[in-house]
């Protein structure tokens, strides 16, 4: 499920300048804040208003964040992505390689 772009967002922005934020803010959590709307003199829309925008270019049309989606689809990978990661690659060059080719054949 993907979430919803919201107001009380660090990115979140008005191209009106008419956003307020008013409460608490504790650390990174944003449950004590409301965002108001200046223009409107009513609650903040949020990604229904035509003047949101972000500030990292993450909102996408329907609404949506786009940099929740960036992390779920960083963290889905497939079995042999995470195979191949795990995989020791080493590369030898000079005596070491000749060792090992005369380890081989022995």
């Amino acid at each position: 499920m993907t979430k919803k772009c919201t107001p009380t967002c660090p990115y979140f922005k008005c191209a009106k300048r008419a956003l307020i934020k008013r409460g608490r803010k504790y650390g990174r959590n944003s449950r004590g804040i409301i965002a108001l709307c200046a223009w409107a003199n009513d609650l903040c829309q949020g990604a229904k208003c035509t003047f949101a925008y972000c500030q990292k270019r993450a909102l996408l049309p329907d609404g949506t964040c786009g940099l929740e989606q960036r992390k779920r689809r960083e963290k889905i990978r497939s079995i042999e992505e995470e195979a191949e990661k795990e995989e020791l690659k080493v590369k030898l060059k000079g005596k070491a390689l000749r060792k090992l080719k005369d380890w081989e054949l022995n």
